[in-house]
């Protein structure tokens, strides 16, 4: 599912698509009274999924896990993608079809621990779900949340459902379902093929294991579905499975996990004996040919096929870009062969296999099988043989790592395809690039690096911890300046948020909201490049601020830090008489 960080809680996955990204999360009461929960992780796949358990001290009231992508440390901070505590409170998040208007914002306060401290707080000291409603009545996100809810259950058989919209709270129902839909707006989830299948599955069959097993794999979309998690609030027992694998399942209780005290654990590793796993230590290990001899020995079903090897095409080759997946990428076109990023990469194998005229003709067959391409054959071809664009406006260059077999931009529009040639002994690329900030580094055979002769610098994003990265600027000053942004605003519930052109104004994604300042004026500092260009809304894309002086819904530009730093808000586009 693209839960709270691929919600837009998180700046840096506010860009994916939510026709890519889903989930599904169900509730229940069983026939003696217990509650169960069952939830299917959606997205882009990785192998890189974990549980984080957090045993009681002093400070704390409970005990609890969470579930975290990419990171453990994403399992103590706004990136937690949903958890349970040892008192029998469970949440997690669906992804909401459009952004939402926060309602009552202006009511409600910032937690003085911050956002990152917010999930944490509710699975430690909470224990029902009224007492998550009271928090969320009193507090709000700084950042984000204005497309996501929050899907809650406890061993009591309170179910709720908390969002920008307002919440719901359902005491006397024998289950609740959440997909991506705005539930406390009214929302009925016709849209949604997910919704009406585990509503009637819950509805024939109730809750108990085989049932919810049953409907995860029912609602599991294929090659995305990274990990299913079922709990029973009342007895504490839980069951993960990975990577759509419904006949293999790693079961523990909640107490098991406190007793081993603090600890992450890769969910792949909790299910060892899984093919899945199986091959993917085996590509760690030994590379991708032996990892593809692997998955061949387990004569997979071939209804099942295609699933297995889009988990080691996104991940591998989609996220790490590691080329040496290349065996799994070709069997994988046997079953799906319209997505061009997959073809690029196919030629670069290739090409880096010395197969240059293969790499071609493979190029040339997939324009000529798909005409509605844009792929520019010539451009990549060239791009392989170290021949870059004149109208490009921004080089790179990695030095060293003679023996590599393929070198990849990371952080540049356009993913895999941003690949430098090998030419006299350095590797580079000249790309053309919008006016932007990049924050990039260098993928080599699979693995992130960062060049000896470029400047480094430290990144600290809106939400989450500073990273080193190299850094070009498109347009834009290589230098940044902290920045007042004041706003005059037309009534004393208004709302603002901020986007714009760069990574601190979210890269117009309506995410960042203004503090407020009194009545009439709402107030952010930001350090930022110049020209810094940005919008108001009220948190919607349907609501953008007219601004006195400005011509109806401009962008607003500022050239430096001794630019006027306030503005006037006369009304708003969805409120125009």
């Amino acid at each position: 599912m693209i839960k709270w960080a691929k919600a837009v809680l998180v700046v840096s996955c506010v860009l994916t698509s939510l026709d890519a990204f889903s989930c599904t999360i169900f509730s229940g009461v069983d026939s003696v009274g217990h509650v169960w929960v069952g939830n299917n992780e959606d997205g882009w796949f990785t192998f890189r999924a974990y549980v984080n358990v957090f045993p009681k001290t002093q400070e704390t009231k409970y005990g609890y896990f969470t579930l975290s992508l990419h990171s453990a440390k994403n399992g103590e901070n706004a990136n937690i993608q949903g958890g349970m505590n040892e008192a029998g409170l469970t949440f997690d998040f669906n992804a909401l079809d459009q952004f939402v208007e926060v309602k009552d914002l202006h009511r409600k306060k910032s937690f003085p621990g911050g956002d990152g401290a917010i999930l944490s707080h509710l699975l430690a000291d909470c224990e029902t779900v009224q007492e998550v409603i009271s928090f969320f009545e009193e507090y709000w996100f700084e950042i984000g949340f204005n497309h996501a809810q929050m899907h809650l259950a406890d061993r009591y058989g309170n179910f709720a459902i908390i969002g920008p919209s307002g919440w719901r709270l359902l005491t006397d129902t024998p289950f609740q379902v959440s997909t991506n839909f705005d539930i406390c707006a009214g929302a009925d989830g016709s849209s949604c093929w997910r919704f009406p299948i585990a509503t009637e599955k819950l509805e024939s069959n109730g809750a108990n294991l085989a049932s919810f097993v049953d409907i995860c794999k029912s609602t599991a979309i294929n090659g995305m579905t990274i990990y299913s998690n079922i709990q029973n609030l009342n007895t504490g027992e839980i069951w993960f499975f990975f990577a759509q694998e419904y006949d293999q399942s790693y079961k523990t209780n909640i107490k098991d996990l406190l007793r081993g005290g603090r600890k992450s654990y890769l969910i792949r590793d909790l299910l060892s004996n899984s093919p899945t796993t199986k091959t993917y230590n085996a590509f760690v290990a030994e590379g991708g040919r032996a990892a593809y001899l692997k998955y061949q020995s387990f004569n997979i079903p071939i209804e099942h096929q295609e699933v297995f090897l889009s988990h080691f095409v996104n991940a591998c080759i989609g996220s790490e870009y590691n080329l040496d997946a290349y065996p799994f990428l070709e069997s994988y076109l046997g079953f799906h062969r319209e997505e061009e990023w997959l073809h690029v990469a196919r030629a670069m194998a290739l090409h880096s296999d010395g197969h240059a005229e293969e790499a071609g003709q493979s190029l040339a067959d997939f324009k000529s099988g798909t005409p509605k391409s844009n792929l520019n054959v010539q451009q990549l071809l060239d791009q392989l043989r170290g021949i870059f664009s004149d109208n490009a406006n921004a080089n790179f260059e990695l030095h060293g790592y003679a023996d590599a077999k393929s070198v990849i931009v990371r952080g540049l529009p356009g993913g895999i395809s941003k690949f430098l040639a090998r030419k006299d002994g350095t590797w580079s690329g000249k790309f053309k690039l919008s006016p932007g900030v990049y924050n990039y580094s260098f993928v080599v055979d699979g693995k992130s690096v960062l060049d000896s002769r470029t400047p480094v610098k430290v990144i600290q994003p809106l939400v989450g911890e500073a990273f080193t990265s190299h850094q070009i600027c498109i347009g834009l000053s290589d230098e940044m300046y902290e920045t007042t942004i004041r706003v005059r605003v037309p009534r004393k519930d208004d709302v603002v948020y901020i986007a714009g052109n760069q990574p601190n104004l979210t890269n117009w994604d309506f995410i960042i909201r203004l503090k407020w300042i009194s009545d009439f004026e709402r107030s952010i500092v930001l350090t930022l490049h110049y020209p810094a260009e940005f919008k108001f809304t009220r948190g919607t894309t349907t609501s953008e601020a007219i601004v006195k002086g400005m011509d109806k819904f401009s962008t607003m530009t500022r050239n430096s830090p001794t630019d006027n730093d306030t503005y006037e808000i006369t009304q708003w586009k969805d409120r125009e008489r």
